[in-house]
């Protein structure tokens, strides 16, 4: 027992009633489970003047969601969330053991919810390939049957052989250029986001490692920024589902524009993708870390200037100038990842470090990445 009446556990000092476990992850899908705390006297006094009950399970849940901030594997958007729910812990001050069971609840809604977003995706992304497999199908089995008449019609019209040779070979050659038409067409489908018409994650991981190797390979440049919508849930929340997949696709028709323009004037490659959710990736190859942040407000200029036009059924305009606001992360490969660990996660990583800079200082702003 030391003098100021706190148990030593390890180096620091827990006071013997006032403070309770601090929760930590287990390996039960990031649920809170109870482990020795490290309560400084400032937090338990913060929390008595709050009025938190004394009892573990309280504080130590708290003190949990209070450090999620820290977790790197969280978007910024599960944050924000889990610092609402300790606000709303500490304002309405209602302990109770159903309150306690519901902020539970909450808590894995919020680490949820990432999968729960790819899963949808995933499933939309499932019943358009099936749909699309279902129309090539039709489509091969009315080739076949042209295929089988031009065959036999061929066969008994009793012509010359070479003439009735050229007929089945171009009927069989036609075949094979449709099949090849629909194989190109499915390979399409699996690497375009099916909401936004820009490529996908997949699409996405398979662009930015190829370009990983060449740039590693020649020391090239090698960008990326990530840029997410702002207040996107509230965005949500305030106008509807509809309006928000609105704004997505809108911010993807901007990227994809700009891409297209600097490919046209400038021939430089610019690959936008739908990252998931309201988040959007795009790699620029032989472009240098400041000129991609130079690029990046060019782009989030365009996307605050966009006026949003609700309308109803029938066309009627409900609600004009909506604005949405997007931040930006940039990192380039060659300066910002070491040189052990020029990879996908690393740069990743790096430009997702900068976007949350960018939300943390205000939001609507593009931040570069920054050691240490």
């Amino acid at each position: 027992m030391s003098r100021n009446g706190c148990i030593a556990v390890g180096r620091l000092p827990v006071r013997n009633q006032r403070c309770a476990p601090v929760m930590s992850k287990d390996n039960n899908h990031g649920k809170p489970a109870a482990m020795p705390a490290s309560c400084f006297e400032p937090v338990c006094n913060m929390l008595d003047r709050v009025g938190v009950p004394r009892d573990s399970k309280w504080r130590g849940l708290i003190l949990y969601m209070r450090s999620i901030k820290n977790y790197d594997f969280l978007d910024n958007e599960q944050k924000e969330q889990f610092q609402a729910l300790v606000m709303e812990i500490l304002r309405t001050r209602d302990f109770s053991d159903a309150k306690f069971h519901e902020v539970v609840k909450a808590n894995e809604r919020i680490l949820a919810a990432p999968w729960n977003r790819a899963l949808t995706r995933t499933l939309a992304e499932t019943a358009a390939l099936v749909q699309e497999f279902q129309d090539t199908l039709f489509r091969h089995k009315g080739g076949v049957q042209k295929l089988e008449n031009v065959t036999v019609s061929a066969v008994q019209s009793g012509g010359d052989v070479e003439q009735t040779l050229g007929a089945i070979r171009r009927g069989f050659q036609e075949m094979v250029a449709m099949i090849e038409e629909d194989a190109e067409k499915m390979v399409a489908l699996t690497l375009t986001d099916a909401l936004t018409a820009i490529p996908n994650r997949r699409a996405f991981d398979e662009h930015i490692g190829r370009n990983i190797a060449v740039a590693d390979q020649g020391q090239r440049q090698l960008s990326l920024f990530m840029l997410d919508i702002d207040h996107f849930k509230r965005f949500n929340d305030e106008h509807g589902h509809r309006i928000g997949d609105q704004a997505l696709v809108v911010v993807g028709s901007i990227l994809k524009g700009f891409a297209d323009e600097m490919k046209q004037l400038e021939d430089r490659e610019i690959f936008p993708a739908r990252y998931g959710g309201e988040e959007f990736a795009v790699t620029l190859l032989d472009v240098a870390k400041n000129e991609a942040e130079e690029l990046a407000d060019i782009i989030r200029r365009k996307i605050e200037r966009y006026n949003f036009v609700i309308r109803d059924p029938d066309g009627q305009i409900l609600a004009a100038g909506i604005k949405i606001n997007v931040s930006i992360g940039v990192a380039e490969l060659l300066t910002d990842c070491p040189a052990a660990a020029r990879d996908v996660a690393h740069l990743v990583d790096a430009a997702d470090k900068a976007l949350y800079l960018a939300k943390a200082s205000g939001r609507n702003q593009v931040r570069g990445y920054v050691k240490g």
